[in-house]
């Protein structure tokens, strides 16, 4: 039978990873939104569109579609 000091430290390690993939997908889905919106900047510079609305619905697609793209976290 185990201890649970080794229990428990076996529970820490996995919420430390878990934690730790969290924050790697949230990083990737705020890059993935940025470089969504400087794609929108370039496409809304090159055919005279509003350059903040061009922004916007560039940062949602990106984002979109990198949250999309990103592995799932495993709870």
């Amino acid at each position: 039978m185990a201890n649970a000091n080794d229990i428990l430290d076996k529970l820490k390690n996995i919420k430390s990873d878990s934690e730790s993939l969290s924050s790697k997908r949230t990083k990737a889905t705020a890059g993935g939104a940025m470089l969504g919106a400087a794609g929108g900047v370039l496409l809304g510079l090159s055919r005279n569109y509003n350059l903040l609305t061009s922004a916007v619905v560039g940062a949602i697609i990106g984002g979109m579609i990198s949250h999309l793209i990103l592995p799932k976290i495993e709870e």
